[in-house]
């Protein structure tokens, strides 16, 4: 299996650099300054921003052949349940004939991923995975193993989330065990290594635990075999993992892991920094899915002189 180049990284998160409902159109516009974004939920014109981010312009450049075999792989936890909850409670509460059919697509799951996919003009696989907590990692594991079956040649892969409405309402405050990561980050990424990448992804792997919670046969020997040569990037949202981590898996990380598809990203970001190991792995565990998932990752990009 060859490593998966990650070129550049997008990214926008609620809350932060205008990344707000008025805010959004206008960041989304610097991007795509020729489509408008009069119609589209906060989701898909976060993933706009993060994928034009990632981009850098690139597109400008591309041919028929890049556009053929360029795939759009997305993970999210929640992806369109607001618009959906708010396009049926106006049909419901005034009547079919109320509801604007503009506002139909943002109710659909794959609506960010196949938007960019129109955007950019691409032709190669769009795939939107809604994994919960471990969408972010999943998204880039499937690009892995896509690129490594001849799926595609490049991609933008990655994660994009916002809590819906009527969770956030009762839920009173940050998680308990860390705050919420609401917003896209999505990687230009290919099998070509170049000299300013970022960090390559050389492994993935994700099982889904039993009903009671309990590991699945060979999940320690292949756990073993992930990690050797690597060190413990966070599992997740960046928390340490102990010596005897799988026996405390499950206590630990539930409240955070089930309310964001953007797990591991910040254990992504001090990665980047060079706060961690040069090759290390990401977990993310999702509780309500019973699952967990990881990446190995070597980091190909070290710091300038200036900083």
């Amino acid at each position: 299996m060859r490593p998966l180049a990650i070129h550049r990284k997008g990214e926008v998160l609620w809350g932060q650099d205008g990344a707000t409902e008025q805010g959004l159109p206008e960041l989304f516009q610097g991007m795509f300054p020729d489509i408008s974004p009069k119609y589209m939920d906060p989701l898909s014109l976060m993933a706009g921003i993060a994928a034009g981010r990632a981009l850098d312009g690139a597109q400008a450049s591309w041919g028929e052949e890049v556009r053929r075999n360029f795939a759009v792989i997305l993970g999210t936890a929640f992806g369109a349940i607001d618009s959906s909850l708010d396009f049926d409670r106006q049909a419901l509460l005034q009547g079919p004939n109320t509801v604007n059919p503009m506002d139909f697509p943002n109710t659909v799951a794959n609506a960010a991923g196949s938007r960019i996919g129109i955007w950019l003009q691409l032709k190669g696989p769009n795939v939107t995975l809604t994994n919960g907590g471990t969408s972010l990692l999943d998204a880039i594991g499937f690009a892995w193993e896509g690129l490594n079956s001849g799926l595609f040649q490049q991609c933008l892969t990655g994660a994009a989330d916002k809590v819906p409405a009527s969770l956030a309402a009762i839920m009173n405050g940050p998680a308990p065990s860390g705050p919420l990561i609401e917003g896209a980050c999505l990687f230009l990424a290919s099998g070509e290594a170049g000299p300013n990448d970022l960090f390559e992804v050389v492994d993935f792997f994700a099982a889904q635990l039993k009903p009671d919670l309990s590991l699945p046969k060979g999940f320690k020997d292949r756990l073993e075999e992930l990690s050797r040569g690597a060190g413990w990037l966070g599992c997740p949202q960046g928390m340490p993992l102990p010596g005897g981590f799988l026996s405390g898996l499950v206590p630990s990380f539930t409240a955070i892991s089930t309310l964001s598809g953007l797990m591991g990203l910040d254990a992504i970001n001090r990665f980047l920094s060079l706060e961690a190991p040069s090759c290390g792995v990401i977990g993310a565990f999702s509780y309500f899915e019973r699952k967990i998932s990881l990446i190995k990752i070597n980091r190909k990009k070290e710091r300038s002189t200036n900083g």
